[in-house]
């Protein structure tokens, strides 16, 4: 054979090889494009704004699909005695043809009134317009507004904000205050300036720079040594507001190139204020800071990489692997890192940044890794809450990733829409999100376990109908539920090994039985008295626990608590240290009431499973206190760092959950700007919201308190009453008092036998709720909010709260057949004196 054809045989052999992968390649990529280092593709939904005082405030992100916007407070617009709110638009090149709105109220049930809005024009790079309201608006209401924009295809993207109405809000005057402070904040010449404004102590830490409060001192807040410098446009956010007071807050990126070193962090700062004529007081400050680790920053010095400065508790790490080959992953401020340990290389796997939109929303959204594949490296992990972009930008719900170590490529899975807002939807994924060995991924939301499969993307029934405040899992998939019984507790618990499928029961016996939660893996759970679960006085079903039982992961009995005469009403476990409200039971008549017998506790050991992995603190002169990894090494190195691929698809993954009009009373607290606690009671919330000057949602989407959202006099213009007698009883007064208030037709006829309470839920069209135990004073919350407040007077007469002012209430009495005042010290001493028993009502 001569040279020249060996030549052209070997040519043609490699040529045909080359063709080979060509198609080999072309078959895996065709399904799903790979965009290179980019995670997704960037945002591009318009973006609305609220113009107030020259400024560009409550960033507004769309939605492809309209959702339940009574879930929603990211924003508070306020709104004037002219009722009009100003708009500008960035259409993100979409070319949008009209907008329109739609107010309802604060529970997005009732349609208030829609309208267009007018004189469209664009200044400069953004689109203006107007919308006038035209219907009366009340000063102590919150309402939602929906905005609706579409484009030259007839797409329609929504926009979602509440509205309080005021005619001397002064939303412009405390907007530049606020805006004042955090430049004062960027020029340490007036660092003086801050200081009558600060409640600076001693005690304060100058060197966690992670969060600056009120108390901090001016050289702390003035960024100590570090002189930053902002590189983004300040997001600002109104969650706030009434004649006096305001609560805003302020996101954007710095840059700190002190020592020589560049660093970047997003920065979240919360105002509250109070406004005077004669002066502005700042009620409450904080700055939060977590810096954003970049590849180029990637090190390990003396076995530890340096994370930076943030809040430790936002942190979550896990090692994983075998005994050849080791993996550490680590989330915190919505990212998701990857160590190959064994070789030395760093992955960014997510992040929820995107340069394109201003995203400030950190707060509604998770990420959370359900399964690590310890014999390839894998990842499994959700994303909730709002998709900031990607095929699904404009959607919330749950979105399930894989990154392949391997091939250092991240794809979606399944996409699950969610429209009940985040809160709803992250109270049942943080009890259960947890995949197996097999790939089956269990999700828990509202009162239904979805089973996954991520490798087909199937979705199904997992198990339903359950109460998810009766049910718990550990974080190696156990999951307990209450069988049998009722919504308050179970005949029995079923235990489901979600690994292995293998289910057990505890039976409660002549008990009715409860899980309370993990310590580790020691399972908790409670035995009630069936004979106890009845109502109180109140007319309010009552779950007191007789005994708490500890068992170990072998199901061993390792604790039993019980105290004589005493009944744990509430169980909360932080790590190892589990806190008990007590109380005692105490005769009313045919009922049994409960009054506080303090706390108690329980400290369990919870072993670390792996402790040459942690995370802890260290100090320098200039960043002060930040946060280190320590990776089981004393090696210093700086690794190879890389950032995933991003696997597209191509087709929709998305799945339907099986949406439910049952939504479990929880009342959410919001405070600092966002969503900070929930509770099974009023009473909690109220107790949480007073000390951190709360506002209290509930998640039936009822806004019912606020810390410092209450007129000083207020007046239902309730003048009469009729008096009890032979033909007209008391309950029958004061609900028909009510109905005729509220303009409203009763669902029944009140029966004159049953207790207030139980008679005015069975017959009010609205939801009932008691405020027994709570102050005059947060009671009085409700009155402002046009809600008529029945409270008892004497072993067997009730009246009702009809009106206030700063000295006085006024109280209509059907015993008297009159309405009357009394100073508001004496009728605190009369209602503690009767049990300070309240009910009211939420529409």
């Amino acid at each position: 054979m001569s040279r020249t054809k060996k030549i052209l045989l070997t040519l043609l052999a490699y040529l045909t090889a080359f063709i080979a992968a060509v198609c080999v390649s072309s078959f895996v990529l065709n399904q799903g494009k790979v965009s290179g280092e980019q995670q997704r593709s960037s945002a591009d939904l318009p973006l609305l704004y609220v113009r107030t005082g020259g400024e560009l405030m409550n960033e507004m992100h769309g939605y492809t699909e309209p959702v339940d916007g009574g879930y929603y407070r990211d924003t508070l617009t306020p709104v004037g005695e002219s009722k009009t709110i100003n708009l500008s638009m960035d259409t993100y090149g979409h070319n949008i043809s009209s907008v329109s709105f739609e107010l309802y109220n604060d529970q997005y049930t009732d349609l208030i009134e829609s309208g267009d809005c007018t004189d469209m024009e664009k200044v400069n790079a953004m689109v203006q317009m107007q919308l006038q309201f035209k219907n009366t608006l009340y000063s102590n209401r919150e309402y939602c507004l929906h905005l609706m924009l579409k484009n030259d295809q007839d797409q329609v993207y929504h926009y979602y904000t509440r509205v309080r109405y005021g005619s001397d809000l002064k939303a412009a005057e405390k907007l530049k205050f606020v805006l004042d402070f955090n430049e004062t904040t960027f020029n340490k010449d007036s660092a003086d300036a801050l200081s009558s404004y600060l409640e600076s102590t001693s005690s304060s830490s100058s060197s966690d720079k992670s969060l600056v409060t009120l108390y901090s001192s001016s050289d702390t807040v003035t960024w100590g040594s570090m002189a930053p410098y902002r590189t983004s446009e300040i997001a600002i956010r109104l969650k706030e507001i009434n004649t006096e007071t305001a609560a805003f807050t302020l996101s954007y990126t710095i840059e700190s190139s002190a020592g020589d070193i560049n660093t970047f962090y997003n920065v979240n700062e919360y105002y509250r204020l109070r406004w005077t004529d004669s002066k502005v007081y700042l009620l409450d400050f904080e700055r939060r800071m977590a810096e954003n680790i970049g590849l180029a920053d990637i090190t390990v010095s003396s076995g530890a990489l340096r994370l930076g400065i943030g809040d430790a508790s936002d942190i979550d790490y896990a090692s994983y692997g075998t005994d050849q080959q080791q993996y550490t992953w680590v989330t915190g401020d919505q990212q998701l890192w990857l160590y190959d340990n064994t070789n030395r290389i760093m992955t960014k796997v997510y992040t929820e940044e995107d340069d394109n939109h201003n995203c400030g929303r950190q707060d509604e959204a998770g990420i959370k890794v359900v399964h690590a594949d310890p014999e390839t490296g894998d990842l499994y992990f959700i994303v909730y809450g709002y998709m900031h972009s990607g095929n699904y930008e404009g959607r919330e719900g749950v979105m399930v990733y894989h990154f392949s170590h391997e091939d250092v490529l991240l794809e979606d899975l399944v996409f699950i829409p969610f429209n009940k807002g985040f809160e709803q939807m992250r109270s049942g994924l943080e009890e259960l999100a947890y995949m197996n060995d097999d790939g089956t991924l269990y999700l828990l939301l509202e009162d239904t376990v979805y089973a996954i499969d991520v490798n087909m993307g199937k979705m199904d029934v997992a198990y339903k109908d359950l109460n998810s405040s009766n049910c718990t899992a550990s974080g190696d998939g156990i999951f307990v539920m209450c069988d049998g019984g009722d919504e308050n507790a179970g005949e029995r618990l079923k235990i489901v090994d979600l690994n292995s499928g293998k289910e057990r029961t505890i039976e409660g016996g002549d008990w009715r039985i409860v899980p309370l939660g993990y310590a580790g893996k020691d399972l908790i759970y409670g035995l009630i008295d069936p004979q106890m679960l009845t109502e109180d006085s109140s007319g309010v079903i009552r779950t007191p626990i007789s005994e708490v039982h500890i068992l170990d992961e072998n199901y061993n009995e390792v604790k039993t608590y019980q105290k004589s005469g005493d009944y744990v009403m509430r169980l909360t476990i932080s790590d190892g240290n589990i806190s008990m409200k007590l109380a005692k039971a105490v005769k009313n008549g045919n009922y049994t009431d409960y009054q506080d017998a303090g706390e108690d506790y329980i400290i369990r050991n919870i072993e670390n499973d792996d402790q040459k992995i942690y995370v802890d603190k260290q100090k320098d002169s200039i960043r002060g206190q930040q946060n280190w990894l320590h990776l089981n090494t004393s090696d210093s190195f700086v690794p190879i760092s890389q950032s995933a691929r991003y696997l597209d698809p191509g087709y929709d993954i998305s799945r339907k959950y099986e949406d439910t009009d049952q939504v479990e009373m929880q009342y959410y607290v919001y405070t600092k700007g966002r969503m900070d606690a929930a509770f099974a009671t009023i009473q909690e919330a109220v107790d949480y919201g007073t000390t951190y000057a709360g506002t209290i949602m509930t998640s039936h989407k009822q806004v019912i308190w606020q810390k410092a959202g209450r007129a000083y006099i207020w007046d239902l213009n309730i003048d009469s009453i009729n008096k009890t007698s032979n033909t007209q009883s008391m309950n029958s007064i004061l609900i028909k008092t009510i109905a005729d208030y509220e303009g409203w037709e009763l669902n029944g006829t009140i029966d004159d036998a049953e207790p207030l309470f139980a008679a005015m839920t069975a017959v009010l069209p609205a939801e009932t709720i008691d405020l027994s135990g709570l102050k005059l004073d947060d009671v009085l919350h409700f009155v402002y909010r046009d809600r008529v407040v029945a409270v008892k007077l004497s072993n067997n007469n009730y009246g009702l709260i009809t009106a206030y002012d700063n000295d006085y209430v006024w109280i209509a009495d059907p015993a008297k057949g009159e309405v009357y005042s009394m100073t508001q010290t004496a009728a605190e001493k009369l209602f503690e004196q009767n049990g300070k028993v309240y009910y009211s009502y939420m529409d």
